[in-house]
């Protein structure tokens, strides 16, 4: 990730007329975009809870496994997020159990257990954090573009 401290005066500048709110959505806009790049499988991807592969022209999303709504410390978190299919994301709400067990295959149960331990941590972003986000991810889709 872009440490605050490498941000310079010019990218700054570029977000001072955002508020807070505007950054989020902008980080989640890149964060997102990334991890669905990430599980790409040459234009398929698996659903890391009913574990179904399909095309990514339907409904692909970044589901988290703890909610970005009331996890704010894991919202950025990519181990805490992986591509989901909409049934699974939206009409089942994350699918939750199997998302678990196959996430547990996938980043191993240790990190699965250090992300549940710290799932009551919370954070206030920061303009200077948000800022250092949305360029890592924008970086991260140009160097994988």
């Amino acid at each position: 990730m872009v440490s605050v401290l490498n941000l310079t005066a010019k990218v700054i500048q570029k977000y001072k007329k955002e508020s807070v709110s505007k950054l989020i959505k902008l980080a989640e806009k890149h964060f997102n975009a990334y991890i669905r790049l990430r599980d790409d499988r040459g234009g398929y991807f698996v659903c890391i809870s009913c574990n179904s592969t399909k095309a990514i022209t339907t409904a692909y999303h970044a589901g988290h496994y703890l909610s970005a709504g009331h996890h704010s410390y894991h919202r950025f978190n990519e181990l805490n997020v992986h591509g989901q299919c909409l049934r699974c994301n939206c009409h089942l709400h994350g699918n939750l159990i199997p998302y678990r067990t196959n996430l547990v295959k996938k980043i191993g149960e240790q990190a699965v257990l250090e992300l549940e331990s710290t799932k009551n941590l919370s954070i206030k972003w920061d303009r200077l954090d948000l800022i250092a986000i949305i360029e890592t991810y924008k970086s991260k889709l140009k160097q994988a573009a």
